[in-house]
């Protein structure tokens, strides 16, 4: 072998070496489908090694960002948990000038959720990294109660600006009706046995904007503050100036719109006294998800406040 052919064979290695670390630079990242994808609405956790001072809960918002101080506003949507904490550790890397590890966690998967009402123990919107079924979702709000119907459940799915609705039997555990397949913005309706009765049927229905939906006990002289006080309250989001009440003895349908805030600022309470089979809706400030739920399906006015599949909610727009 002569002195010139050495340098050759190392030439020739050294291309061949830099041709593949260059295709794999210009391949692009690739998301293994088996994990999860951020979307609008996700609740997430942001810890940064050795800066505490920097860990905070985020949602994404209805844009698909987070903010997220020093940096301010990051685009999360469309990423993965760690993908989006490789990116925030680049950025927060170069701002404080030394190596930033970012560990995101998703807390609550809401881009993801289901939104069950009706007769099971606690109403509500429910997220999940895989959607599962619908029996297994109705589990996930507590559980049916004695009084549901699973024979007839009403799964409500949107198809564009339209939506669809199907009944199913998940009355029988492992039936095609329990696997029903859903999507996030579904919604799932446990309808009330005609047979029912008891305490229950003498309720009102507390829906939305308040921290724990679902049915109350209605008294005699009982108002709008008593009701909502028996939900827990509105959350930060819910506006008390714009309360809608499908009464069920109300002549003509369409809901009555109260303004607890006009009425607080009078110093005076509600005149309004929640009846039983009326169902008290707390509307979002910022016509969030809620929000378009209930636009979406509209509220019945059956006795035990159930979601249903009714336009009632179309008229009070």
């Amino acid at each position: 072998m002569t002195r010139t052919s050495i340098p050759w064979i190392y030439r020739c290695l050294w291309a061949a070496i830099a041709a593949v670390l260059m295709s794999g630079a210009a391949a692009p990242a690739r998301t293994d489908p088996q994990e999860y994808v951020i979307g609008a609405d996700d609740v997430l956790s942001v810890s940064v090694w050795l800066h505490p001072e920097l860990e905070r809960a985020v949602t994404v918002s209805s844009k698909g960002s987070i903010v997220f101080p020093p940096l301010g506003e990051i685009q999360a949507a469309g990423l993965t948990a760690k993908q989006l904490g490789d990116h925030v550790s680049d950025r927060l890397s170069a701002y404080l000038r030394q190596t930033a590890t970012v560990t995101v966690t998703v807390t609550q998967y809401l881009s993801q959720s289901v939104f069950v009402s009706g007769a099971v123990a606690r109403p509500g919107r429910y997220g999940f990294e895989r959607i599962p079924g619908v029996s297994d979702v109705i589990n996930a709000a507590g559980g049916a109660l004695p009084t549901a119907d699973l024979g007839h459940v009403q799964v409500v799915k949107r198809e564009g600006a339209a939506r669809r609705t199907s009944t199913v039997d998940v009355s029988a555990p492992g039936g095609a009706g329990a696997e029903t397949v859903l999507a996030a913005g579904d919604a799932i309706v446990v309808p009330v046995s005609a047979e029912a009765t008891g305490p229950i049927a003498d309720g009102a229905g507390v829906l939305g904007e308040v921290n724990h939906p679902g049915l109350y006990p209605v008294g005699a002289g009982q108002d709008l503050w008593m009701t909502l006080a028996l939900a827990g309250g509105a959350t930060g989001r819910g506006d008390l100036g714009a309360i809608r009440v499908l009464a069920k003895d109300r002549q003509g349908g369409g809901a009555l719109r109260i303004d607890l805030i006009h009425t607080l600022e009078r110093g005076n309470r509600s005149s309004y006294i929640v009846k039983p089979g009326d169902i008290v809706i707390v509307k979002s400030k910022g016509g969030g998800t809620w929000a378009s739920f209930l636009q979406l399906l509209g509220v019945s006015r059956d006795v035990l406040g159930v979601v249903a599949l009714a336009q009632v909610l179309d008229k009070q727009k």
